[in-house]
Protein backbone atom coordinates (compact mmCIF):
# COMPACT_ATOMS: atom_id res chain seq x y z
CA UNK A 1 0.00 0.00 0.00
CA UNK A 2 1.63 3.25 -0.73
CA UNK A 3 2.29 5.24 2.01
CA UNK A 4 0.97 9.31 1.96
CA UNK A 5 3.50 10.74 4.26
CA UNK A 6 7.10 10.15 5.20
CA UNK A 7 9.08 10.92 8.57
CA UNK A 8 12.45 12.48 7.72
CA UNK A 9 15.00 12.29 10.40
CA UNK A 10 18.33 10.03 12.19
CA UNK A 11 15.84 7.49 13.87
CA UNK A 12 13.09 6.47 11.38
CA UNK A 13 11.67 3.54 10.52
CA UNK A 14 11.66 1.68 7.34
CA UNK A 15 10.31 3.30 4.16
CA UNK A 16 10.76 6.79 5.53
CA UNK A 17 13.65 8.91 4.90
CA UNK A 18 16.73 8.56 6.69
CA UNK A 19 19.34 11.63 8.00
CA UNK A 20 22.47 10.54 7.94
CA UNK A 21 24.14 10.61 11.97
CA UNK A 22 26.20 13.11 11.53
CA UNK A 23 24.07 15.99 11.18
CA UNK A 24 23.51 16.28 14.79
CA UNK A 25 21.17 19.27 14.42
CA UNK A 26 18.51 17.27 12.73
CA UNK A 27 16.01 15.15 14.86
CA UNK A 28 15.66 11.78 15.41
CA UNK A 29 12.31 12.22 14.02
CA UNK A 30 12.58 15.93 12.50
CA UNK A 31 10.01 16.35 9.85
CA UNK A 32 7.25 15.04 7.73
CA UNK A 33 6.40 15.34 4.72
CA UNK A 34 2.73 14.48 3.58
CA UNK A 35 0.60 14.34 0.45
CA UNK A 36 -2.96 15.84 0.79
CA UNK A 37 -5.79 16.48 -1.73
CA UNK A 38 -4.52 19.76 -2.86
CA UNK A 39 -0.72 18.89 -3.05
CA UNK A 40 2.71 18.08 -1.25
CA UNK A 41 2.85 19.82 2.63
CA UNK A 42 6.11 19.50 4.91
CA UNK A 43 5.88 20.03 8.73
CA UNK A 44 7.91 20.42 11.40
CA UNK A 45 7.60 17.73 14.38
CA UNK A 46 8.46 20.05 17.06
CA UNK A 47 12.06 19.36 16.30
CA UNK A 48 14.96 21.81 18.24
CA UNK A 49 16.66 23.24 15.42
CA UNK A 50 13.89 23.88 13.37
CA UNK A 51 12.69 22.88 9.55
CA UNK A 52 13.52 26.44 6.41
CA UNK A 53 11.70 26.28 3.33
CA UNK A 54 13.56 28.35 0.64
CA UNK A 55 15.60 29.94 3.95
CA UNK A 56 12.39 30.68 5.97
CA UNK A 57 11.57 29.05 9.01
CA UNK A 58 7.98 26.98 8.82
CA UNK A 59 5.66 24.78 11.45
CA UNK A 60 4.05 23.72 8.35
CA UNK A 61 3.89 24.92 4.32
CA UNK A 62 2.83 23.40 0.75
CA UNK A 63 5.67 22.53 -1.28
CA UNK A 64 6.48 22.59 -4.56
CA UNK A 65 9.47 20.37 -6.05
CA UNK A 66 11.67 23.46 -6.92
CA UNK A 67 11.87 24.39 -3.21
CA UNK A 68 14.96 23.68 -0.97
CA UNK A 69 14.16 22.12 2.14
CA UNK A 70 16.95 22.32 5.04
CA UNK A 71 16.87 20.41 7.98
CA UNK A 72 18.87 21.80 11.19
CA UNK A 73 21.28 24.08 12.40
CA UNK A 74 25.09 25.05 11.84
CA UNK A 75 25.67 21.54 10.18
CA UNK A 76 22.40 21.65 8.61
CA UNK A 77 20.82 18.99 6.12
CA UNK A 78 19.49 19.87 2.42
CA UNK A 79 16.79 17.60 1.82
CA UNK A 80 16.80 15.70 -1.60
CA UNK A 81 13.61 16.50 -2.03
CA UNK A 82 12.68 14.46 -5.69
CA UNK A 83 14.35 11.26 -3.87
CA UNK A 84 10.94 11.58 -1.41
CA UNK A 85 8.46 12.46 -3.61
CA UNK A 86 9.62 8.81 -5.14
CA UNK A 87 9.12 7.55 -2.02
CA UNK A 88 5.74 9.31 -1.64
CA UNK A 89 3.61 7.98 -4.84
CA UNK A 90 0.66 10.37 -6.00
CA UNK A 91 -2.85 8.97 -6.32
CA UNK A 92 -4.42 8.53 -9.80
CA UNK A 93 -7.08 10.76 -8.31
CA UNK A 94 -4.78 13.40 -6.83
CA UNK A 95 -2.71 13.63 -10.07
CA UNK A 96 -5.66 13.87 -12.46
CA UNK A 97 -6.80 16.68 -10.27
CA UNK A 98 -3.46 18.59 -9.84
CA UNK A 99 -2.65 18.21 -13.37
CA UNK A 100 -6.00 19.84 -13.95
CA UNK A 101 -5.35 22.56 -11.95
CA UNK A 102 -2.40 23.57 -13.95
CA UNK A 103 -4.74 25.04 -16.80
CA UNK A 104 -5.32 27.79 -14.19
CA UNK A 105 -1.93 28.32 -13.03
CA UNK A 106 -1.17 28.79 -16.95
CA UNK A 107 -4.03 30.95 -18.13
CA UNK A 108 -3.36 33.30 -14.57
CA UNK A 109 0.35 33.64 -15.49
CA UNK A 110 -0.24 34.98 -19.34
CA UNK A 111 -3.01 36.90 -18.32
CA UNK A 112 -1.14 38.80 -15.18
CA UNK A 113 2.01 38.71 -17.57
CA UNK A 114 -0.20 40.88 -20.43
CA UNK A 115 -1.39 43.17 -16.91
CA UNK A 116 2.79 43.82 -16.18
CA UNK A 117 3.33 44.47 -19.92
CA UNK A 118 0.28 47.18 -20.48
CA UNK A 119 0.59 48.78 -17.20
CA UNK A 120 4.49 49.72 -18.14
CA UNK A 121 3.47 51.08 -21.68
CA UNK A 122 0.68 53.03 -20.17
CA UNK A 123 2.47 54.45 -17.49
CA UNK A 124 5.71 55.22 -20.29
CA UNK A 125 3.08 57.10 -22.56
CA UNK A 126 2.02 59.20 -19.29
CA UNK A 127 5.09 60.17 -18.07
CA UNK A 128 6.35 60.89 -21.27
CA UNK A 129 3.31 63.15 -22.10
CA UNK A 130 2.74 64.88 -18.74
CA UNK A 131 6.50 67.11 -18.82
CA UNK A 132 5.85 68.17 -22.08
CA UNK A 133 2.41 69.73 -21.43
CA UNK A 134 3.93 71.88 -18.59
CA UNK A 135 5.43 74.38 -21.28
CA UNK A 136 2.07 74.97 -22.88
CA UNK A 137 0.41 75.20 -19.45
CA UNK A 138 3.10 77.95 -18.41
CA UNK A 139 2.46 79.57 -21.71
CA UNK A 140 -1.19 79.88 -21.39
CA UNK A 141 -0.13 81.41 -17.68
CA UNK A 142 1.99 83.89 -18.78
CA UNK A 143 0.53 85.20 -21.88
CA UNK A 144 1.59 88.36 -21.42
CA UNK A 145 5.43 87.53 -20.86
CA UNK A 146 7.96 87.08 -23.43
CA UNK A 147 8.56 83.35 -22.86
CA UNK A 148 9.53 82.11 -26.63
CA UNK A 149 13.28 81.49 -25.26
CA UNK A 150 12.19 80.43 -21.92
CA UNK A 151 9.13 78.23 -23.42
CA UNK A 152 11.89 76.59 -25.78
CA UNK A 153 14.45 75.70 -23.17
CA UNK A 154 11.80 74.21 -20.97
CA UNK A 155 10.06 72.29 -24.04
CA UNK A 156 13.36 70.23 -24.31
CA UNK A 157 13.89 70.28 -20.95
CA UNK A 158 10.71 68.18 -20.41
CA UNK A 159 10.97 66.17 -23.00
CA UNK A 160 14.27 64.82 -21.56
CA UNK A 161 12.97 64.65 -18.05
CA UNK A 162 9.88 62.68 -19.50
CA UNK A 163 12.00 59.95 -21.86
CA UNK A 164 14.18 59.71 -17.84
CA UNK A 165 10.90 59.45 -15.88
CA UNK A 166 9.42 56.84 -18.61
CA UNK A 167 12.71 54.95 -19.29
CA UNK A 168 13.00 54.27 -15.14
CA UNK A 169 9.28 53.04 -15.48
CA UNK A 170 10.30 50.54 -17.83
CA UNK A 171 13.15 49.34 -16.29
CA UNK A 172 11.28 47.78 -12.95
CA UNK A 173 8.99 45.56 -16.17
CA UNK A 174 11.44 42.88 -16.78
CA UNK A 175 12.21 42.68 -13.33
CA UNK A 176 8.36 42.27 -12.14
CA UNK A 177 7.91 39.69 -15.06
CA UNK A 178 10.76 37.70 -14.10
CA UNK A 179 9.74 37.40 -10.15
CA UNK A 180 6.12 36.33 -12.24
CA UNK A 181 7.80 33.60 -14.22
CA UNK A 182 10.00 32.19 -11.52
CA UNK A 183 6.80 31.99 -9.28
CA UNK A 184 4.61 30.30 -11.85
CA UNK A 185 7.47 27.92 -12.99
CA UNK A 186 7.26 27.28 -9.42
CA UNK A 187 4.03 25.87 -9.69
CA UNK A 188 3.80 24.89 -13.37
CA UNK A 189 5.25 21.43 -13.15
CA UNK A 190 4.42 17.91 -13.09
CA UNK A 191 2.25 17.06 -9.89
CA UNK A 192 4.19 13.22 -9.85
CA UNK A 193 7.57 14.14 -10.53
CA UNK A 194 8.69 17.78 -10.64
CA UNK A 195 9.37 17.95 -13.62
CA UNK A 196 9.40 21.96 -15.24
CA UNK A 197 6.81 22.34 -18.22
CA UNK A 198 8.76 25.54 -19.06
CA UNK A 199 6.28 27.64 -20.29
CA UNK A 200 4.71 25.66 -22.99
CA UNK A 201 0.65 25.89 -23.05
CA UNK A 202 -1.64 23.63 -20.93
CA UNK A 203 -3.00 22.38 -23.60
CA UNK A 204 0.05 21.39 -25.63
CA UNK A 205 1.13 19.27 -22.70
CA UNK A 206 -2.32 17.69 -22.54
CA UNK A 207 -2.94 16.24 -25.65
CA UNK A 208 1.61 15.11 -25.20
CA UNK A 209 -0.69 12.74 -23.06
CA UNK A 210 2.25 11.71 -20.39
CA UNK A 211 5.05 13.42 -18.63
CA UNK A 212 8.06 13.09 -20.75
CA UNK A 213 10.09 12.73 -17.28
CA UNK A 214 8.23 10.15 -15.55
CA UNK A 215 6.15 8.73 -18.17
CA UNK A 216 2.78 9.22 -16.23
CA UNK A 217 -0.12 9.60 -18.65
CA UNK A 218 -2.84 12.44 -18.18
CA UNK A 219 -6.11 10.87 -17.92
CA UNK A 220 -7.83 14.51 -18.85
Amino acid sequence: MDKSEIIIGRQVEKGDYHVDKQYKSVGRKHARIVSEADGIYIEDLSSTNGTFVNGIPISRKKITPSDTITLGGTDHYTLNLAKVLQQLPVSDKDFQDRFLKLRQVYDNYQKEKVKIQSESQGKMMLKRSLPMAVPGVLMMCFNGFNLKVFGGILSALSIVLGSVWASKSMAKMPERLNELRELFLREYVCPNCGHDFGERPWENIRRQGKCKACQREFDI
